[in-house]
């Protein structure tokens, strides 16, 4: 019972080192896209130098990030993983659809300028509300 009950403590320490891990080096990477972003007009003044060094940084903390990510759903049980991955395919499947609807509304004249990038903003949300919903589906007693 004790080394059951020692698996179970270790799982989650690991668990949440990961998940920790995974919310520092996507704040490195939302920060570098800022500094993408916002940089060359509000800090650098378009020095090109320094735009190709913001864009290689952000390019590498994405791809940190996303070993992260990978870590952290290696850390997960089969259920927890289970969710995130279900979580990820519709959220990916809403992005396609708004994106695609959301990039024919310039062509066919109703609005003058899309910028397809702001969509970004609603991935994130979808895919936090799915993996709660889907849990406290499978969770529930």
């Amino acid at each position: 019972m004790n080394t059951e009950k020692s698996r179970h403590s270790s799982f989650r320490q690991e668990l949440s080192r990961t998940g920790v891990l995974l919310v520092l080096f996507s704040a490195a990477w939302a920060a570098s896209t800022a500094a993408v972003g916002y940089g060359p007009r509000l800090w650098w003044n378009y020095d090109a130098t320094l735009t190709v060094a913001a864009v290689i940084v952000n390019f590498t903390a994405g791809l940190i990030m996303l070993v992260a990510f990978f870590r952290h759903m290696r850390s997960m049980d089969e259920l927890q993983r289970q969710t995130h991955l279900e979580a990820m395919a519709i959220t990916l499947g809403v992005m396609f659809i708004l994106t695609v609807s959301y990039g024919s509304l310039e062509p066919a004249g109703l609005v003058d300028d899309t910028h397809p990038a702001n969509l970004l903003f609603i991935a994130a949300p979808t895919y936090i509300a799915l993996v709660i919903l889907f849990w406290l589906r499978r969770t529930r007693g």
